[in-house]
């Protein structure tokens, strides 16, 4: 028995510890198949994306850029508006040159008429105001009237030329005589500047007629 044991003392050792390997998961491949509806939606964008552009360019092709002459139409008073931003243009109307035009651009036969107009109602109105001494009112439509007169008349006689700029000054001369008459409510004065203006009126739509 103690051979034994000798003997199997001999055999002793230290534990052998064992791992244990694990096998890996094989890898699974996924595999994307594209359906037909998406196909056809795809289709179907492009499509209407095409479309789309092709009316786009048609559009731009039909509504192209045209110029137009427009010297003649500018030449009549259209551009009339823009004599406000005209600096070099006086206020006043009392002068010979270029003044700020601030009316509607008349045909010839129109001006005369507005002139006309205008001094038919001077011839009438203005008499009866300075009789019965109506100072306000006779210089209210003696001015109301040169508003317009005194650029019809200047239009005229640029339209005709002649003789007619030497009556027209010796015209708007007796107006302001008679104007300054009605300021200072001089009655003889006033009733003569009238007949005076009334003569020269008369006679200088006849030479622009």
């Amino acid at each position: 028995m103690a051979a034994l044991s000798t003997a199997s003392s001999l055999f002793v050792g230290k534990a052998i510890q064992v791992s244990q390997t694990r096998a890996k998961a094989p890898k699974a491949s996924v595999v994307v198949r594209a359906s037909a509806s998406d196909n056809a939606s795809k289709a179907v964008s492009l499509l209407a994306a095409g479309a789309v552009a092709f009316s786009a360019s048609s559009a731009l092709a039909l509504n192209s850029i045209e110029l137009q002459d427009e010297r003649v139409v500018n030449k009549n008073g259209l551009q009339l508006i823009y004599e406000a931003r005209d600096l070099n243009l006086s206020e006043s109307t009392r002068q010979d040159g270029a003044s700020r035009f601030q009316f509607q651009k008349l045909t010839t036969a129109q001006t005369l008429a507005r002139a006309t107009e205008s001094v038919k109602r001077i011839n009438d109105d203005l008499p009866g105001y300075i009789e019965k001494a109506y100072w306000t009112q006779a210089a209210n439509e003696e001015r109301r009237q040169l508003q317009t007169l005194r650029f019809d008349i200047n239009n005229l006689v640029e339209t005709r030329g002649g003789g007619s700029k030497a009556e027209a000054k010796s015209f708007f001369a007796s107006i302001e005589k008679m104007d300054f008459a009605i300021r200072q409510k001089d009655q003889a004065t006033a009733k003569a500047a009238v007949v005076e203006c009334q003569e020269k009126g008369n006679a200088l739509l006849k030479t622009l007629a």
